[in-house]
């Protein structure tokens, strides 16, 4: 008796040990479906089964070719505004560029004319005969205005030395003169130049006339060596003349009336 009764104990503890080994063995297996897989302890996935396309019709067709044109469309849109946008940001820079390195233009232009100073040396030979000679030499001070590019105004004073034979006759020449010169920007300026003059002797003799007038014709560079401030420079020039004179008053018997020489003045100039 007491051996069937261990015996049946024994068969239900092992009974509920298998029951209890099962279950747990189950719960496992949930818990590890659940778990995210770890490689290369994965199992692989069974191949899933292919989907069925649904069947075509017109109507699906044109839905799904109205679907892609549509995404095509806006896709189109969208790059064409970007691309459009690109364009101004791109346009705006340049004319900002533009603008920096070249200013818009004053609507109403304001250009003062240039004013110049000169000091020249002047020497000047003529020949009225054959035995009888006639130079000067003197030193001046002169203005220029130049009003355009290519036409000036010059006003010069001078004081000269007449020499005719064994005469001597001090004095003084004013000169107005109409220039017309080359373009303003260049280093070098060529110019013409033609004006009147008149010489008032100083040396009180009977012989000495009461003034000379005359008239010139010439032509010379002007050098601009050094630039001041915008149009402003310092340099030197050097020009000849032609010049016509005669003499009113005076006992000059030898001086034939009119007489002509030439004439070549050098100098510094400045002009701002």
């Amino acid at each position: 008796m007491t051996r069937a009764m261990h015996l049946r104990r024994f068969s239900t503890i092992t009974a509920a040990f298998l029951a209890s080994l099962a279950v747990s063995l189950l719960g496992a297996g949930e818990a590890s479906a659940q778990l995210p897989c770890i490689p290369p302890f994965c199992h692989p996935a069974a191949p899933l089964a292919p989907a069925t396309p649904p069947p075509q019709t017109p109507q699906t067709e044109a839905a799904l070719r109205a679907r892609f044109e549509a995404e095509a469309r806006a896709k189109m849109e969208a790059e064409e505004r970007q691309r459009a946008a690109r364009d101004v940001h791109e346009e705006r820079r340049r004319a900002w560029i533009q603008r920096g390195v070249q200013p818009e233009p004053n609507p109403l232009p304001i250009r003062l004319p240039m004013f110049e100073i000169f000091t020249p040396g002047r020497i000047s030979v003529g020949f009225v005969s054959d035995d009888l000679g006639l130079w000067s030499q003197g030193v001046g001070l002169g203005a220029r205005l130049r009003l355009k590019k290519y036409l000036g105004f010059e006003v010069a004073g001078s004081y000269g030395v007449l020499h005719l034979v064994d005469e001597r006759f001090p004095g003084v020449t004013l000169e107005p003169s109409v220039l017309l010169m080359s373009q303003e920007p260049s280093a070098m300026d060529v110019y013409v130049r033609s004006g009147l003059e008149v010489t008032l002797p100083l040396k009180d003799a009977p012989q000495a006339p009461d003034a000379v007038l005359g008239a010139h014709l010439g032509g010379g560079f002007q050098f601009r060596a050094v630039r001041i401030g915008r149009r402003g420079f310092m340099g030197w020039f050097i020009e000849a003349r032609l010049l016509f004179r005669t003499d009113v008053g005076g006992d000059l018997r030898r001086l034939p009336t009119p007489h002509g020489a030439i004439e070549y003045l050098f100098g510094p100039s400045m002009g701002f």
